[in-house]
């Protein structure tokens, strides 16, 4: 050995007996490496969402009842925007400033077990700059659950881990519909593997129950709106996966790879090895849950942000487990090849360095400042505004038609109501393509029909301008949802429109009844002919057997169901299952000015067939009056 080569070994045995505590690395590693910083509000589709959820915020509605999404009265603290200056802005910050820095320590920790400090540190580094769509509070859990199985604190650290926990599981309850449950079994397997007594468990859900209810109460929700909030949530929950299921959008590579990436996970998992058997369950456990939970997101939408959380979360795992003797190397290796692999999906480049600790610290000052500074988020929310109104132009003229009024906007772009800063009163799903189940449509459909509903409505056309008919994933606008869309046609009516924008003002219901026109036994494959309407007359269809069940669930739980079109004369859409029944406008007969024209909310379909399953179906025919 050279004697520089032993001088450097010297000097890294000297660093390594300092021996810092990971409470302190973890927070350098985080300023280093610093991510948490403002989103700017600008047009589209999820930007709009994040916009429905801290209007929603700001203006204290209900959740459950006024508003039903995949977020929660606390989802606003899972990304700081500037779309309101004050605590709307300070809150969200802090949050995600916190989590992060939680999230650095534990990875500090977690990583110092298998190398020295040192490398810990530098690796957490580096993992900074690849990991862009961690879901935080997922993987602090997993870090936190797995230290203690190793480590079996004592009876205090026990109880505080429970507490603690039991708070961060609150939080996320209320935060995303499909993190909140993940955290909550995570953090629990990880009490019963590190062999936790009773009364451990018991301030675990004591502490999740009470933050979740003061938290409830605390944000404004009244406590009889809880049992809607959990019902409309397992309608979000039950029909995401029939209705937002991604086809022929990604090259197949991507999910086979997705695919044998769990495989290749899930044998690391079962080869890890701990003090016990229970321990050992538990923290193989504990990783299948977030696999098989991120997985299924990936291989549901698959696209750049879903296929980055689930790499993300699976490098992490690759050295959460304690490998085998000797296969420590492997372990890193496989942390590395999968952090690339999530940096490539969410950039869609190549990673390359970029880790550049002076404009970190910077990001750090300059956001920090934003969010205690509410005349300078003023200023930044103000001149946001300005470049959104300069993007959507909606005429002055149509402007006048809201002033003074309760405001719906659809199908999705509700920044344009932020922008504007209209009176905002949403259908509860107020991204319409959300409402996916019967009973989501529905509640939907109530709203709109009410008097006490919004009475004006701002339309957009679809995604793309050529076919504005169409909305996000191939569908169809007046089936998105379909009861929703009868609900407009029967107590709305245009009063002005642009290029870009309608507006729809509130009248009296002027629909007949549902007159049934007759009903077809049919197949999937088989083409069906739409009757005839008369002068005024709309013809609507329920088809049922549309919807999953028998094995295609099981399939649908592992993986997703196939996919439902719809081939008619002007083209193909896709079908969602759940509102197939609901009653699909299909054709309008002379008299119907909504009908035609670049916002028509009647399609012209003279046949159907019923695609991308098997078995049998029934289209039952119904013409309405609309006067």
């Amino acid at each position: 050995m050279s004697a520089g080569g032993s001088t450097f070994r010297d000097w890294l045995g000297r660093v390594e007996e300092w021996n810092p505590r990971s409470l302190l690395i973890g927070p350098i590693v985080a300023l280093l490496g610093w991510q948490v910083g403002f989103e700017t509000p600008t047009n589209g589709l999820d930007q709009s969402w994040w916009a429905g959820l801290y209007m929603a915020a700001h203006d204290h509605m209900r959740f459950g009842t006024e508003i039903v999404f995949t977020y929660g009265p606390l989802g606003i603290l899972r990304e700081p925007w500037l779309f309101f200056p004050g605590a709307l802005s300070l809150i969200p910050y802090l949050y995600n400033a916190v989590l992060f820095t939680i999230f650095c320590i534990t990875l500090v920790a977690v990583l110092r077990r298998r190398v020295g400090w040192l490398p810990a540190a530098l690796i957490s580094l580096a993992l900074l700059l690849l990991l862009e769509q961690t879901e935080l509070a997922v993987a602090i859990a997993m870090f936190a659950s797995i230290l203690i199985i190793e480590r079996r604190p004592g009876e205090r650290g026990m109880l505080a881990f429970a507490a603690t926990g039991g708070l961060l599981a609150g939080i996320e309850m209320l935060g995303k519909l499909s993190v909140g449950p993940v955290v909550v079994v995570v953090l629990l397997l990880g009490l019963v593997g590190a062999r936790a007594k009773a009364r451990d468990l018991c301030a675990f859900f004591a502490v999740l129950v009470t933050s979740m209810i003061g938290l409830w109460l605390l944000t404004g929700q009244p406590l009889a709106d809880l049992p809607d909030f959990v019902a409309n949530s397992l309608q979000i929950v039950a029909g995401y996966s029939e209705a937002m299921s991604l086809y022929d959008q990604s090259p197949v590579i991507n999910l086979y790879f997705v695919v044998a990436t769990a495989i290749a996970t899930v044998a690391w998992i079962l080869g890890g090895r701990y003090e016990d058997r229970r321990a050992d369950l538990a923290a193989g456990a504990i990783a299948l849950v977030i696999t098989f939970a991120f997985y299924k997101q990936a291989v549901i939408r698959i696209d750049g942000f879903h296929m980055a959380a689930f790499f993300s979360l699976v490098a992490l795992l690759w050295v959460a487990i304690p490998p085998r003797p000797g296969l420590l190397p492997l372990s890193l290796a496989g942390m590395a090849a999968f952090a690339v692999t999530a940096s490539l999906y969410a950039t869609s480049v190549a990673p390359g360095p970029g880790l550049d600790p002076v404009a970190n610290l910077s990001g750090f000052v300059s956001n920090t400042r934003t969010a205690f500074d509410s005349g300078r988020q003023e200023r930044k929310i103000g001149a946001s505004r300005d470049r959104l109104k300069d993007h959507y132009g909606v005429p002055p003229g149509l402007l006048r038609e809201l002033d003074g009024h309760r405001t719906s906007v659809g199908p999705w772009e509700v920044m344009a109501a932020w922008a504007y800063e209209v009176d905002w009163s949403p259908a509860p799903v107020f991204q319409n393509y959300s409402a996916y189940t019967a009973k989501l449509d529905q509640l939907n459909a109530d709203v709109i029909a009410s008097a006490s509903g919004p009475d004006r409505i701002l339309r957009h056309p679809g995604r793309n301008p050529k076919r504005p008919a169409r909305g996000i994933d191939g569908r169809r606008l007046a089936w998105d949802p379909p009861a929703q869309s009868v609900a407009t046609l029967c107590n709305f009516r245009p009063v002005g429109q642009s290029f870009d924008w309608q507006v729809l003002a509130r009248i009296p219901d002027r629909c007949g009844p549902m007159v049934p026109a007759g009903s077809v036994h049919s197949s999937f494959g088989q083409a069906v002919q739409v009757p005839q309407p008369g002068p005024g007359q709309v013809v609507l269809v329920r088809i049922h057997g549309a919807e999953v069940g028998g094995l295609e669930r099981i399939r649908s739980f592992l993986f997703r169901p196939k996919e439902r079109r719809i081939e008619s004369d002007s083209g193909s859409s896709r079908l969602v299952p759940g509102t197939a029944a609901d009653g699909l406008m299909l054709r309008a007969g002379p008299g119907t000015p909504e009908a035609t024209g670049r916002f028509a909310q009647i399609p012209d379909l003279r046949s159907l067939k019923l695609t991308g399953s098997s078995g049998n179906l029934r289209f039952d025919f119904f013409r309405m009056t609309v006067r």
